[in-house]
C-alpha cells in the first residue's frame, strides 16, 4: 500500500487521484467507485484530464468509511431546498422557527418549497369521489392506508400526471394534499379555511379552540421538510427515474410507513395514556425497570434539544396549558428532561398533540400529510439533475454454485 503524503497540493485544498486513494489507503479503482456512489464528488483540472479530489472531503469519507464498509449506504446530494443545523431548519433560507411564530399557513410554506404560488382549491366532484373511496375503508383503517388509497385514486382522474414541469408538480401537490384532508370527513369549510383546519375535523371529533387548531398547522409547518430522511431520499430516487407527482408521493408513503420511521408519536400518546391512569412516576419507572427504550427521545442532529419540540410544546401550553391533561404531558415531559440523557424530540411534542386533541394515536401519521410538501419540493429539485445518477455498487457475497436457469 502506498504511504498517505502529508504534504496537501496548496490549490485549495485539492489533491490529484492518486494522493486522494493513497490517503484512504485504496485502489483508485475504488476511490472511483466512491464518486459513482456519490459519496465523493471530483472536479476537473484546466487540463481537462486530471481529477481533482477536495482533501477536506477525503478526510472526511476517511473518518466514516468504516461505517460504510459495515454495510451502511451513505451518499451526498446537493440540495438548495432545507438546511438543518442546531437552529433548527430553514426552508429556502427562512427559519421554521419564524415561520411559525409568524403563523405562516401550511399552504404557505408548500408553495414556498416549490416555489411556486397558485389557488388552493378543490374540485368539488374531486371531493366527492375521494369521500366515497374513503367511505369503503373500515374505520379502523390507519391513515396511511387513507392516504394511499387517496393518492391512487387522484392519479387515476389526472391525464395529464406525467407532465413534470414546476407549475404542474405544484398543482398536483395542492390536489393531493386537499383530497388527502377531504377523504377523513363529509365537511367542506370553504377555500378561505386553513387547509390544518380542515384536517381537525377528519383527526377528531372536539371542536377545539382556534388556538388550538393552530398548533395543528405548527406541526404541519414544522415537519413539511427535514432534509434527506429516509423518506425523502427514497423519494428523489423515485424521481430520477422521472416518477410522476402521485407515484413519488406513493413512494414517500410507502418508506413512511416503516417500523422505524414516523411510529414514535403513537408510543408517546400511548404512554400518556397510561400516565394518566397510573401517573407519570409509575409509568416512567416501569419503562426503565422493563429497560425499554422510551419512545420521543434525541435526535442525531440536535445534540442538546429538538428547537421544533421546543416550539410545539410551547404552543401546546398555549393552547391546552389549563386543560387537565397538560399537567401529565408537563410532568412526563420533566421526567424525560431530568432523568435520560438525550431531551425530547418533536415525535414527542406531536404525540402530546395528538392526545390533547383527542385524535387516535395513529393520527400521528399525519406528518407524512406535511411531508408531502417536502417530498415533492425535492423531486423538482431531482428534475434538475442527470436521470439515473443514482447507481449503487453490487458487492456479491453469495456462495455456492450458480442456480440453475429455469426456461
Amino acid at each position: 500500500m502506498e504511504s498517505i503524503p502529508t504534504d496537501v497540493p496548496g490549490d485549495g485544498g485539492l489533491l490529484t487521484a492518486q494522493q486522494a486513494a493513497a490517503r484512504l489507503g485504496v485502489k483508485r479503482q475504488t476511490l472511483y467507485a466512491y464518486v459513482s456512489r456519490g459519496l465523493l464528488a471530483r472536479t476537473v483540472s484546466l487540463d481537462g484530464r486530471t481529477s481533482l479530489f477536495e482533501a477536506g472531503a477525503i478526510d472526511a469519507l476517511r473518518s466514516n468509511r468504516r461505517r460504510v464498509d459495515e454495510g451502511e449506504v451513505a451518499t451526498v446530494i446537493s440540495s438548495g431546498l432545507t438546511a438543518v443545523d442546531a437552529a433548527g431548519p430553514r426552508y429556502r433560507g427562512h427559519s421554521v422557527l419564524d415561520l411559525v411564530a409568524e403563523d405562516a399557513s401550511f399552504e404557505r410554506v408548500a408553495d414556498l418549497l416549490w416555489n411556486d404560488s397558485g389557488p388552493w382549491l378543490l374540485d368539488h366532484d374531486l371531493a366527492q369521489r375521494v369521500r366515497e373511496v374513503g367511505a369503503l375503508l373500515p374505520d379502523a383503517a390507519p391513515l396511511l392506508d387513507r392516504l394511499r388509497c387517496t393518492v391512487a385514486l387522484v392519479s387515476a382522474l389526472d391525464p395529464l400526471r406525467h407532465d413534470l414541469s414546476t407549475r404542474s408538480m405544484a398543482r398536483a401537490g395542492r390536489t393531493m394534499l386537499l383530497s388527502m384532508v377531504a377523504g377523513l370527513h363529509k365537511l367542506h369549510l370553504g377555500p378561505r379555511e386553513r387547509l390544518s383546519d380542515q384536517l381537525w375535523l377528519g383527526l377528531t371529533v372536539t371542536p377545539g379552540t382556534e388556538e388550538q387548531r393552530e398548533v395543528l398547522n405548527a406541526a404541519l409547518v414544522l415537519f413539511a421538510d427535514h432534509g434527506l430522511a429516509p423518506s425523502t431520499f427514497a423519494v428523489r430516487v423515485a424521481a430520477s427515474v422521472r416518477a410522476d407527482p402521485y407515484s413519488l408521493v406513493s413512494t414517500g408513503l410507502g418508506a413512511a410507513g416503516g417500523g422505524l420511521h414516523g411510529a414514535a408519536s403513537a408510543q408517546v400518546h400511548h404512554l400518556l395514556e397510561s400516565a394518566l391512569r397510573d401517573g407519570s412516576n409509575v409509568v416512567f419507572g416501569r419503562e426503565l425497570a422493563a429497560n425499554r427504550p422510551l419512545p420521543g427521545i434525541g435526535h442525531a442532529v440536535y445534540r442538546s434539544h429538538d428547537p421544533r419540540e421546543q416550539a410545539l410544546f410551547g404552543l401546546l401550553e398555549a393552547g391546552w396549558g389549563t386543560h387537565q391533561h397538560f399537567a401529565v404531558l408537563a410532568e412526563l415531559r420533566d421526567l424525560y428532561l431530568r432523568r435520560l440523557p438525550e431531551a425530547p424530540n418533536i415525535d414527542f411534542a406531536l404525540g402530546g398533540l395528538t392526545w390533547l386533541a383527542g385524535m387516535d394515536a395513529s393520527a400521528g401519521q399525519l406528518f407524512a400529510i406535511a411531508r408531502t410538501a417536502g417530498w415533492l419540493a425535492h423531486a423538482i429539485e431531482e428534475f434538475e439533475a442527470p436521470p439515473l445518477r443514482f447507481r449503487p455498487v453490487v458487492r456479491f457475497v453469495g456462495s455456492g454454485p450458480p442456480a440453475a436457469i429455469v426456461p
